[in-house]
């Protein structure tokens, strides 16, 4: 079978798997409860070491984890800049926290801090040029580092890690989503 076959039919696996997951009732699903465990354990294990190389990068260019986060909220949360509070809330952090992140990222020539002309006392926040070249530097650099993590992962252990963190982004059997992936599969 040749590679492109062998991909094909392991994406394929995976969708009947996370479709046929995602619209089984909660009994079914707790019955599955070992699995639904092994999932959790795979997929935090993804996460963390991929955050860990992530945090470790930020490190190297002399931004702390959080104000390493702060840059990427500020800059990939959306096409408006984003307030103080709303950074806070995407960091999950109280806002005086975000306010001084920001401001150590301001002083660092990464972010600018401007007042919103409709209401003096809201803060946006806009990652500078310098700002983004320094996350292009980091993801460069993190993206070695995951590329051989990749090579370390066995196809179930993706499977697993997917399966949960689809469901932990909505793809539960009442979403949208996996009305559409359940329609699209039916019909191939």
């Amino acid at each position: 079978m040749g590679e492109q076959k062998a991909r094909q039919l392991v994406a394929d696996n995976l969708m009947d798997l996370l479709a046929e997951w995602a619209s089984a009732e909660e009994d079914a699903r707790s019955e599955k409860f070992n699995g639904y465990v092994h999932g959790i354990a795979q997929a935090r294990y993804i996460v963390r070491k991929v955050w860990r190389f992530v945090d470790e990068e930020a490190r190297k260019v002399g931004l702390e984890p959080l104000q390493h986060q702060a840059l990427l909220q500020a800059f990939g949360a959306g096409p408006a800049p984003l307030t103080i509070g709303k950074l806070a809330e995407r960091l999950d952090i109280v806002p005086a926290l975000a306010s001084r992140t920001v401001k150590e990222l301001a002083q660092l020539g990464l972010v600018t801090r401007t007042r919103r002309p409709d209401d003096k006392r809201v803060i946006t926040v806009i990652v500078t040029e310098p700002g983004r070249d320094l996350l292009r530097a980091i993801d460069a650099a993190v993206h070695v580092h995951v590329e051989y993590f990749h090579s370390t992962l066995t196809d179930e252990q993706r499977r697993a890690a997917l399966v949960i963190l689809t469901f932990y982004a909505g793809l539960g059997s009442r979403s949208r989503l996996s009305a559409i992936m359940t329609a699209d599969m039916s019909n191939s």
